[in-house]
Parts: C-alpha cells; structure tokens; sequence
C-alpha cells in the first residue's frame, strides 16, 4: 500500500478523481484513474523529468511531474497541457445556506449579549456579584463567538461549518441549563430573571437550529460538486501547455 495519496480531478467531462500513490521521497509510483495505472514511474528522477500516458479508453494525453525545488516537492498533472486541480486544494464559493447558517450564529450570540445585558442591570440593581459575573462571562464568550462562528460558517469551508455545529451544540445545553436556572420566582424577588430565562432560551434556541442546518449548509458547501457545476473557476483552469521537460512516455491499458 502507497504511503502517500495524492487527489487530484481532471479537466474532462465530469471531473473524475485521479489518484498519485507513491511513497514521501516520491521514489516509485503510479496515476491511477478508474481502477486503472495510467502512468507508472520506477524512479524519482523519472519523475521528476516527467512521465506520460493516456486515460482510459480515450487515448487522451496524461502527464506527470515533480517539482523539486528549494522548498517542499510539488506534484502536477495534466490532461491534454491542461492542469488538473489537487483535491485538497478546491474550495467552494460560500452557498446561501453558508450565510443563513452564519446569521442563525450571529443571532444566538446576538440573544446572549442580550441575556447579559439584563444579567448586568440585575447585578446594578441587587448589588449582585454573581449577576455582575455572569454578565462579564457571558459577553466575553458571545464576543469570541462572533469573532468565529459568523467567518467559520462563511469562509471556513465544510471544516468550518462542522466546527460550527458543534460548538452551537454545545452552547445549545449551556443556554438551556441557564434558562432553566432563572425559571420559577426570583430569591431576590425581582422579575429580571424571566427576562432573562427568556433570552437565554431564545440564543438556545438560535444555537439548536444552527447545529440542525449545518447539514445542508455542509452539504451545499461539497466543492467537488461546486467544480462540476461551475463555481468553483480558479485561475488554473486557463489553457497551460505542460512544460517541455515531460520527456519520457509511457502508456499503460
């Protein structure tokens, strides 16, 4: 078994995925397209010179080659002098769903500021540490939530949005214990806790629903079908013809 995998999709009809499976000195190794070993290479020199071979059951030209410079090997391919993109470099153009699935975060915190707002006119009023702490923390937190969620769900991509769901979960049961904690008659016989319950419940509220639309939010956010549907349109795709240093040929059925 290969050591290392590298994904690339190709420019043909459908984007399919093309595997390089090598080891880290790039030593030996072979593309490998449906099940197929489109190009094979024996040494690292072979490769770095630059191998060819064709795709199956079309005869259209594939080539490989390395890139070892100064700083860290990098792999190409191309299919008819037109590079293929590495897998774990596509990124989609943030959905719909990305925005609602940040504004649903933004509004959770937005309904916790809230909360701790009148957890601070609590502790002016009653003279409260303990309201006055429960203020700071929760603006605190709601201010790095901000901060994070809201560019998380947008720019971070499907990592983004699933570390948004989670820590929405999270503070989904944090709001709800604290909801539950201001509910029934105030010890210090003021009406500020049901606010309070009451906007700790809403930001709950807001949370719960962000973890449950993530899915979809995630789901649209899939960048191996933004590139099939045309969304994702790097400056890579232009017409680039391999460089002259791809040498030796070899096809393999």
């Amino acid at each position: 078994m290969a050591e290392l995998e590298v994904a690339f999709r190709l420019p043909v009809d459908g984007w399919p995925r093309a595997v390089f499976e090598t080891d880290y000195a790039y030593t030996s190794g072979r593309l490998v397209v449906d099940d197929h070993a489109t190009v094979r290479v024996q040494t690292r020199r072979q490769l770095e010179d630059g191998v060819r071979g064709s795709l199956p059951g079309s005869g259209v030209s594939v080539a490989v080659r390395l890139e070892s410079g100064q700083g860290t090997p990098q792999l190409h391919v191309w299919v008819d002098g037109h590079p293929a993109l590495r897998e774990d470099g596509l990124r989609a153009r943030p959905t719909r769903s990305a925005w609602i699935h940040a504004c649903l975060a933004l509004a959770a915190s937005a309904a916790g500021f809230t909360a701790s707002y009148l957890y601070l006119m609590k502790a002016h009023a009653l003279q409260n540490d303990w309201a006055l702490k429960m203020a700071n923390h929760m603006a605190g937190w709601h201010l790095l939530l901000t901060f994070t969620l809201f560019p998380a769900s947008v720019w971070g991509q499907r990592v983004g949005i699933r570390a948004v769901q989670w820590v929405s979960l999270l503070f989904f049961f944090i709001h709800a214990g604290i909801a539950a904690a201001n509910l029934g008659p105030s010890d210090a016989g003021t009406a500020d806790d049901a606010w309070i319950a009451t906007w700790n419940a809403a930001s709950g509220v807001c949370f719960l629903v962000a973890a449950v639309y993530g899915n979809r939010a995630y789901r649209d956010m899939d960048p191996v079908a933004a590139l099939r549907l045309g969304r994702i349109r790097p400056a890579s795709l232009r017409k680039e013809i391999e460089p002259q240093r791809t040498q030796s040929a070899q096809r393999t059925d």
